[in-house]
């Protein structure tokens, strides 16, 4: 009687570490709403099929329409992009193409500039998911681009975690700040989501937006917050 009340407590507790270790997986489609901090919906689209994904993302207010689009090869749990752009009003903007150690970028209206890098470069969304999937780790010498410019990442900083309720549950969220040139940029994700992004804060041209995840689906489930 007591052997087999031991072997399944031992059992039942290396069920509860699998369970507590478990790796975050990138899912096979998303379709994420958020808000900004001016109150304007963003929707965020992250598909993967045949070993590539594409990052969808649009926001769309009276005359103020913005789109970007990652794209890129996805293996189990790390994404290495192959193509950023960045449209406004219907119009490119900037974008940025990865071809190994190289990187062409720049606005649309300027000469392209080349760039040689020594690790894997992502735009601001591509970033997200891969920070969150990866529990806040990236690889060494890892630099951003908005297509404007590249930045290296040198410093990553896990801020800590607070609670988001989620479907009326308190649920652990994990925050991280990073430094791109003189702004920051920070990510917040859900351990309980898969570490999809439930905020991001960024500032563009002097501006400081926030997405703020509301609803979405996540490979066909429903998910709600705040």
């Amino acid at each position: 009687m007591l052997k087999a009340w031991f072997n399944a407590f031992c059992f039942s507790l290396l069920m509860l570490v699998a369970i507590a270790t478990k790796a975050a997986t990138l899912p096979q489609q998303a379709k994420l709403h958020y808000v900004d901090n001016h109150g304007v919906p963003v929707n965020m689209d992250f598909s993967q099929q045949n070993n590539h994904y594409r990052i969808d993302v649009s926001l769309n207010f009276i005359f103020y329409h913005l789109n970007f689009v990652s794209t890129g090869t996805v293996s189990g749990n790390t994404l290495t992009p192959l193509s950023y752009v960045d449209t406004r009003q219907g119009k490119p903007y900037a974008y940025a193409v990865f071809n190994q150690q190289t990187v062409q970028f720049g606005k649309n209206n300027a000469d392209a500039q080349h760039v040689q890098v020594d690790g894997p470069v992502y735009d601001m969304f591509a970033l997200g998911w891969q920070l969150g999937v990866n529990e806040g780790q990236l690889a060494k010498n890892t630099y951003l681009t908005n297509g404007k410019k590249i930045y290296p990442l040198k410093d990553i900083s896990f801020i800590g975690q607070q609670p988001l309720s989620i479907n009326n549950q308190l649920t652990n969220i994990s925050l991280y700040r990073l430094n791109r040139g003189d702004d920051v940029v920070e990510y917040a994700f859900a351990p309980s989501l898969n570490g999809i992004p439930v905020r991001i804060s960024y500032m563009d041209n002097g501006k400081i937006y926030t997405l703020h995840l509301k609803s979405g689906l996540i490979d066909g489930k429903a998910i709600k917050t705040l």
